[in-house]
């Protein structure tokens, strides 16, 4: 063998030997992207037969306990804040918690007027669902590139509770 082939040998394995670290070095984040999916498909898979009747005022004082629960619950809304009863529709809110829609026409509709309604949803920490975001649109850029900042976007931007409303009934009353 002359000394051509054995530089070109070299240089060959060195180039495969490279790529083969290259593809050693790429973590396998199946799990982590398959535990963020199971997350966030529960934000809206709540339904009246699995979830909890509770009474806003319940929940009010005691968030933590439904914490990650589904639950079901009467107030009057106008879209983005929940009240006890129509009469305490004012600027400051009956409940401390963000409210998110899995039907954006609903907050629409109820913008026209507040109304009572019945809503199935789950109790979500905001806190947690925005480092999950933030976990999600880290794993979601390609191995080497600097991550944008998720856009953590909704009522989880200010509130430290937020409900992942399922189902929402809207009942007629006297005020429709």
């Amino acid at each position: 063998m002359d000394e051509r082939h054995i530089i070109f040998g070299l240089i060959a394995l060195f180039a495969l030997s490279a790529c083969e670290h290259t593809v050693a070095t790429v973590a396998d984040n199946s799990a982590q992207r398959a535990a963020n999916a199971a997350y966030f498909a529960d934000d809206f898979n709540c339904t009246k037969g699995a979830s909890e009747q509770i009474d806003l005022k319940l929940l009010n004082a005691a968030t933590a306990r439904y914490m990650e629960k589904c639950i079901r619950l009467e107030a009057f809304t106008e879209g983005s804040a929940l009240y006890v009863n129509a009469a305490g529709i004012k600027p400051i809110k009956a409940s401390a918690v963000g409210l998110y829609w899995k039907d954006s026409d609903t907050p629409k509709h109820l913008k026209l007027g507040p109304s009572f309604v019945v809503i199935t949803a789950r109790m979500r920490d905001c806190t947690k669902h925005n480092e999950m975001t933030r976990q999600a649109a880290l794993l979601a850029n390609a191995p080497g590139t600097i991550p944008a900042e998720p856009a953590i976007l909704g009522a989880c931007k200010t509130a430290a509770t937020a409900l992942f409303i399922s189902d929402a009934e809207v009942v007629p009353t006297a005020m429709d």
